[in-house]
Order: structure tokens, then sequence, then C-alpha cells
């Protein structure tokens, strides 16, 4: 036998089997019924998986005593390509996009399945309100998770999916946060978190008309010699006052107040404010701002001196916190027994800022520092911001 006779006898048997088969399913037709066949179809279903922004499309057999049969002879019939080795998984889109296609299964009874679907946009963020101690984010979208709020520096409710609460510190901050909207779709975003607000720091006042500016720290030893000098010659002076010292005289510090003196913010008890807490310094400046309008009539202070001139961001925050407009330092110095120096080691100036204590002989210092001051064509002025 030649080798063309050896593959005919070979196609042969198959050919039967085929023609078997055929006659088989004809035969179960015939008996079943065109309803076997229809319960045997294949069923399609996609869903939309949004962690990964995929589109999936499963098959399962159908039903009947065709099943088996019609399964076994069912294979993908792709149109869109897969996009991982699990050609189930038709597209992945990107948030926001609309798509549209078609996925298929051919067989016995050959099954098409059209997709349409529109994924989310991606969650964003505007500024919402923004106040002196928070800033508020609003979600352009309800958020179901919200990752990356510092520890005791913000909230996020789920009874308010829209908004972030992120609370400002000393320093300015950058916040990587990471979302998830209800819908599913993540981002992350890098929010610029502004420092809490701070009071101004200075050191000289305005130099026009010759004005310098008389500065008294403490209280613990009022003078009656400076009072007489404030009520005969009406020299402006500011007190910068202890509140501690300052509820130990009141009679003088009422009297002080009526001879053209004002009464500013030297603390409660005088510490190293820089050593404190920010919500301690905010305490320390807040004591006297709610003490002084009532112990003397007195519109509150505006002004703060911090105790032994120490300061920092913090401590800047904090006055702002309270409720001052500037802390206020100073160019030029008493020291009982040595006299007047300057920062600069040179006369006193226009626009200078003359620190002294309540301690005994500053009223004589005051009265001897007049003549010169006149002399250089100086005079004494209230500090601005002061009524």
């Amino acid at each position: 036998m030649n080798l063309r006779d050896r593959f005919a006898s070979l196609r042969l048997p198959r050919l039967s089997l085929a023609l078997a088969g055929a006659a088989l399913l004809l035969v179960l037709l015939g008996t079943l019924g065109s309803d076997a066949l229809r319960m045997a179809r294949p069923v399609l279903r996609w869903t939309w998986h949004p962690g990964t922004n995929r589109i999936v499309v499963t098959a399962s057999p159908g039903t009947g005593p065709l099943r088996a049969w019609v399964w076994s002879n069912t294979h993908w019939d792709l149109t869109l390509q897969p996009v991982s080795s699990d050609p189930t998984e038709i597209d992945q889109l990107r948030p926001g996009e609309h798509w549209s296609g078609q996925d298929g299964l051919s067989g016995p009874d050959p099954v098409t399945l059209t997709v349409r679907m529109t994924a989310p946009p991606q969650p964003t963020y505007s500024l919402g309100q923004v106040s002196d101690q928070q800033v508020e984010l609003r979600s352009s979208q309800p958020l179901a998770q919200v990752e990356g709020i510092p520890q005791n520096a913000g909230s996020f409710q789920k009874a308010q999916p829209t908004v972030i609460v992120l609370e400002r510190a000393v320093n300015a901050q950058t916040v990587e946060l990471k979302v998830r909207a209800k819908t599913g779709e993540r981002a992350t975003w890098t929010v610029a978190v502004p420092p809490l607000p701070a009071v101004p720091v200075v050191w000289f006042g305005p130099s026009s008309d010759g004005r310098v500016y008389l500065t008294i720290d403490d209280g613990w030893y009022p003078n009656a010699r400076l009072l007489r000098l404030m009520q005969t010659r009406h020299i402006p002076v500011t007190a910068f006052l202890i509140e501690q010292a300052a509820a130990e005289h009141p009679a003088y510090w009422k009297a002080f107040v009526k001879a053209g003196g004002v009464i500013e913010d030297h603390t409660v008890s005088h510490p190293y404010l820089t050593s404190l807490t920010y919500s301690g310094a905010e305490a320390q400046w807040a004591g006297p701002i709610a003490a002084y309008p009532q112990w003397f009539h007195i519109p509150p202070p505006t002004l703060g001196r911090p105790p032994y001139g120490a300061y920092d961001q913090a401590v800047e925050a904090a006055a702002h916190a309270a409720g001052l407009q500037e802390i206020v330092m100073w160019d030029v110095q008493w020291l009982p027994g040595k006299g007047f120096s300057t920062w600069n080691g040179g006369p006193i100036q226009a626009g200078d800022v003359i620190l002294l204590h309540f301690l005994p002989g500053v009223g004589k210092a005051v009265q001897e520092l007049l003549p010169q001051l006149a002399k250089a064509h100086l005079h004494p002025s209230l500090l601005p911001g002061t009524p």
C-alpha cells in the first residue's frame, strides 16, 4: 500500500466519527428539541472592578442535557485585546473614560456580549474654608477612605464624606493624602498646609518727627517719681506689665493710665516662652489680654513683649492666637548704675525703642534722659497701635 492510500485509510475513520457525532447531535436535537440547545447556551456576564479600573467578562455553562456537550465545544471569540494573561479581562479604563465593545463565544450556539461603560472620574480636591487654625479640603466626590492625615492634626468623618480638615502647625507642612472614593477610584493628593499665622516682630518705631519710645517692663516696683513726671510733664510711657505684678498694685496702674500711660502685655508670670508648648505660650499671652480691661478699664493689649526677649515662630504664632498684633523688642536699654546703651554703641536716634524696668531709680533715669532727648531734637511718643 502506498503512502497516499495509508493517509486515506486514516481519514476515513475520522470522517466516520465526525459524521457519527453529527448524526448523534441530530438525533438528540430531534429527540429533545431546540429548547434543549437554548438551555445549554453558555452565559456571558461582565463586571466592573473599580480597584483596578478593569472590565471583566466571565462565561459559565448553560443548563439541560446538552450542557456538557455545548460547553466542551465552546471557545472564546475575542474581538478585543486582553489586558492580562487572563483573557476575560478585556480592557482597563482610565478614570472618566468612556468605553464600549463586544466580546463573545463561538460554538454550537454562539453568544455575543456588548459592553458599554464610563469609568468614574478620579477624585480631586479644592480648598474650602481656611481659618487661623485649620485648612478644609473639599473632595470632588464622596470618599470612603483617607490615609496620611498627621496624627492629632486633622480629621475625616464618613458622615461628611467630601470634607477633610487639616490642622495648621507652627511651620508650613506638605501632607500626602491617599484617598479612595466611594466609586472605588483612588488618588494621591499632595497638599501644602500653610503655617499658623504669626505676629510681626519690631525692633524700631517710626522715626518721623524725632520720635522715640519709652517702654518700661515688669511692674513689681511701681515708681512714684515716674508717675509724677507723667502727670506734670505729660510724658507718654508704655508699660509692658506682668499680670501677677499688675495684680498687686491696681491703684497705681489706674493712676498710670489716667496720666496718659498705656499698658501692654508682658505675659502672666514672665517665663521663657520658648521653653513652653504652643498652647502654654498662648495662655501666657492671653492672660493679660483678658485681665487688664477688667482691672483697669482699658482696651485689651495689642502689643506683647516676650520675657528675656526670647521668641521663636511658635511664640509669634501663639501671640497671634491670643489676640496680639505685634511683638515689640528694643534697641536701647537702661541698666541701673550703667545708664543707657544702644544696639550700635552710638547715640539715641529717632525711631529707637528704649527699654527700662520698674526698678528703684527708673523715675530718676527718665527725668535725666529727657533733657538729652530734647537736645537731640527727640521726643517721647507712644508706640504705633496703642490707643
